[in-house]
């Protein structure tokens, strides 16, 4: 299985692990799974820390290619395709992090790793907790 972790699945991932669901830590924890880290995640944890409002994601954003190889995950860029469905969906949620979040996982065909239930308004996306 291909999964695709939100930003605050990676920031627990990385540092408070307890506050992931059984179902999640265990597909994550899977060698046989497939786990993308989204540089959409590292840019929503560096605006979020510049306003203040996460200081505690620096570990993650600076150590972002060591949590890669730590969960044998491989890091997703953003793409103008993931940029081009991030604009165009057909979804009222302005957040631009997780429109982007969401774009990337319906075209790499991935499952998104996320406790937020906003995300189950795209008919196209498969979300798991």
């Amino acid at each position: 299985m291909r999964l695709l972790a939100d930003t605050h699945t990676l920031l627990w991932l990385a540092r408070e692990s307890q506050r992931l669901s059984p179902l999640a830590k265990t597909l994550l924890a899977d060698a046989a799974n497939e786990v993308l880290l989204s540089a959409a995640s590292v840019w929503e944890l560096s605006v979020k820390r510049h306003l203040g409002k996460l200081p505690e994601a620096a570990p993650v954003i600076d150590g972002f290619a060591e949590l890669t190889r730590r969960f044998s995950a491989r890091p997703l860029s953003m793409s103008p395709a993931h940029a081009r469905l991030a604009g165009a969906l057909d979804w009222s949620h302005r957040d631009p992090f997780d429109r982007m979040l969401a774009a990337q996982a319906i075209l790499e065909s991935a499952t998104l790793v996320s406790c937020d239930e906003i995300f189950d308004q795209i008919p196209d996306l498969r979300r798991l907790w």
